[in-house]
């Protein structure tokens, strides 16, 4: 009886691993690769100017012009609990912008939201506005490390 039922569970868990790798029959790119997001930053940005931050979307080789939300987040180092979301509009071949001004020099991190054919992906990108110290920079780097250390997260 032990045999049989072994044998039972055996083909039953053989049967669900491989319903769990079977084609859905979607056999087009889209079904089968990752969103990818790529924040794209002024070389520059200075204070009391506005700048234009923008992502490109893509999927493989595709350029993604049916994301269902993108969003902007953006925080001063150590000032996470202070960020702001800002909408971004599709200005066509997959490319979604903002245009801010920044008031204060600093360190500051951009985080874009987006979702898109079933994903979400949130990466992350620091940069400098106007001068700041380096010694003040790598300092508040360090803070914000410590600290995402402890929230980081992921959509699938």
């Amino acid at each position: 009886m032990n045999r049989i039922l072994a044998a039972l569970f055996l083909i039953a868990g053989l049967m669900l691993a491989s319903a769990c790798t079977m084609d859905s029959g979607d056999n087009s790119a889209e079904g089968s690769l990752m969103v990818n997001a790529d924040i794209r930053l002024p070389s520059e940005i200075s204070k009391n100017k506005e700048e234009t931050l923008s992502v490109a979307v893509t999927q493989g080789e595709d350029a993604v012009d049916d994301a269902s939300g993108v969003e902007f987040e953006i925080w001063k180092a150590e000032s996470k609990e202070d960020s702001e979301m800002i909408k971004a509009v599709h200005k066509g071949k997959g490319i979604y912008e903002i245009k801010k001004t920044f008031s204060e020099d600093g360190i500051y991190f951009v985080q874009t939201h987006v979702t898109a054919r079933d994903m979400h992906v949130m990466p992350k990108k620091e940069f400098t506005v106007g001068e700041f110290p380096k010694e003040k920079a790598e300092k508040a780097k360090e803070a914000e490390k410590t600290k995402n250390a402890e929230d980081d997260h992921s959509h699938h």
